[in-house]
């Protein structure tokens, strides 16, 4: 998951959210742990730092340290070793790691739409996701990514020209016949700030549509820790409801530790990826909340296009949330409360 917005060295280091920490956390009855993000401070993970600033982890009995991600950190394969208890992976990276012997199970999904999409100049003559595809484009992305192959099957794309892609942004603007794979809150982001039109054509349109930025512990860390890992859902749900009503205060602070990307970046960024975050099935259960029809039909799809040997014999066991009744504070579900 590579961002223009944010080009210099990744933050590979611990942030407190609490900014100075907490030393007495523990005899406070807070419990410490730690979350491994695949990528640097930025709006897509802004219902953590709204929970802290409103208090609510704190409420739920917890002190949060992130663990900023970047290209070079292996967050998925730190996550499923044990070394971090929770961490964000994609929808199709939890997938692949189980079936290589992992135990990722998926407690919360911020994204309900994939953030990938493919941008091209507003004066272009496509006007969308699949007139690009059929035409004798040029595209900068990631051939080897399992949208690029069902947009392939789905579309054709045999006069496409698949060139690398890159998190620079200079061949883009200079070349107004180039397509060029993106994240709707992203790169968009930049270019509209430099003022430099886009159209945007999301991936999702195609039908290809997994969970992004997925918050995962291992099954083994959640059979013995149901309490805190319910604590830990319930936190991200209010985080990210006070994050949707207004994201300025959380934005700002992590405009501070990202200096790469600025306020108003982090304010536009928020907006672009509302949709995402929002919908449905957020509406009538809560921010996050996974359907096990969701992750079949993902696991069917990346089966069909060769990037899953097998689809999960019970889908309902790589996730755990619980009701959207349950408050911060109650007492710990069950390992058996999977919805």
């Amino acid at each position: 998951m590579m961002r223009a917005v944010c080009s210099t060295t990744a933050l590979a280091v611990a942030i407190s959210l609490a900014g100075c920490g907490d030393p007495d956390a523990t005899s406070r009855g807070r419990t410490s742990v730690s979350v491994q993000l695949n990528w640097v401070p930025e709006p897509e993970f802004g219902g953590f730092w709204q929970a802290e600033l409103d208090g609510v982890f704190a409420d739920a009995g917890l002190k949060v340290e992130l663990i900023a991600g970047g290209p070079s950190v292996p967050s998925a394969q730190l996550i499923a070793s044990g070394k971090v208890p929770f961490g964000i992976v994609s929808g199709g990276e939890l997938l692949s790691i189980n079936e290589r012997g992992g135990s990722l199970v998926a407690l919360f999904a911020t994204f309900q739409g994939d953030p990938t999409a493919i941008m091209v100049h507003e004066a272009s003559p496509w006007k969308t996701l699949e007139e690009l595809w059929r035409s004798d484009a040029t595209v900068a992305c990631e051939a080897n990514l399992p949208f690029v192959t069902f947009l392939n099957r789905k579309y054709g794309g045999e006069n496409l020209k698949l060139v690398a892609h890159s998190t620079a942004l200079a061949n883009f603007v200079n070349d107004p016949t180039l397509a060029k794979q993106c994240f709707v809150f992203a790169e968009p982001v930049t270019l509209e700030l430099q003022n430099v039109p886009v159209r945007v054509f999301p991936v999702l349109e195609s039908g290809f549509n997994p969970y992004t930025a997925v918050l995962v512990t291992t099954r083994e860390h959640l059979a013995a820790n149901p309490e805190t890992c319910r604590a830990m859902v319930m936190a991200l749900r209010r985080g990210w409801d006070g994050y949707l009503a207004d994201p300025t205060k959380a934005n700002a602070a992590m405009a501070k530790l990202n200096p790469a990307m600025s306020v108003e970046a982090m304010n536009l960024a928020a907006k672009k990826q509302r949709f995402l975050v929002e919908d449905e099935t957020t509406r009538s259960h809560a921010v996050g909340w996974m359907t096990g029809e969701r992750w079949n039909t993902l696991a069917e799809q990346m089966n069909s296009l060769g990037k899953l040997e097998q689809i999960p014999d019970e889908i309902e066991a790589i996730f755990w949330q619980p009701p959207v009744d349950d408050g911060p504070m109650a007492p710990a579900l069950e390992d058996s409360a999977t919805s």
